[in-house]
């Protein structure tokens, strides 16, 4: 009665390795570096394997950027209801290697529609998180949601995020540093207020 629940440990496991290399190459190689050869390589593994788990490179893809969305989602779940949303979200949105890796499934969905159809689910999903926090809390900031809706201050956190760690990775002199900066001193001000609301 145990095999099979060994042969599925061993497959989960197996599987886990795949999407862990996968995920290795995409951040230290680019995503144009993803082969099964390539991944096979790193787990130790023959290529066919590969294709026996993943029949194309755009299913492996797919299942790389489910794990990561998954584990995206309930991180910032927990970050929109702990004590001070806007700072922990911040700090999950500038994450180099998340950004990083997200950075790389855009550019590959650009030529892959099947992947391009799941970044767009995992987008909508995490942005409808977003405003519908951000529309039980606004309040507690004292801002108006009129002049600043859910949608802007969503696309806002994550946009600048993104902009931040981009050229943080790519070394360029942009004055990253002090954007970071700021937006983490903004950030805690604002959860401040809110918590001296909250207790008022």
């Amino acid at each position: 009665m145990a095999e099979p629940r060994r042969r599925r440990a061993a497959t989960a496991e197996k599987l886990a390795r795949l999407l862990d290399a996968t995920e290795e190459i995409i951040l230290h190689e680019g995503y144009a570096a993803v082969s099964s050869r390539n991944v096979a390589a790193r787990v130790g593994i023959n290529a066919p394997l590969v294709h026996y788990y993943f029949p194309t490179i755009d299913d492996l893809f797919v299942a790389v950027l489910r794990r990561r969305a998954e584990q995206m989602l309930e991180r910032m779940s927990a970050a929109l209801t702990s004590a001070e949303p806007l700072s922990a979200w911040w700090e999950l949105a500038s994450d180099p290697r998340g950004s990083s890796l997200l950075a790389e499934m855009i550019a590959a969905a650009n030529h892959r529609p099947a992947l391009r159809e799941e970044v767009g689910k995992v987008a909508h999903d995490l942005r409808s998180m977003q405003i519908e926090a951000l529309h039980g809390i606004l309040g507690n900031y004292g801002l108006d949601a009129d002049e600043f809706p859910p949608a802007l201050i969503a696309a806002t956190m994550q946009g600048l995020a993104y902009a931040v760690v981009m050229e943080e990775v790519a070394g360029f002199d942009t004055a990253h540093e002090e954007a970071r900066a700021a937006m983490t001193r903004l950030v805690a001000r604002l959860d401040q207020r809110r918590a001296s609301h909250r207790a008022g």
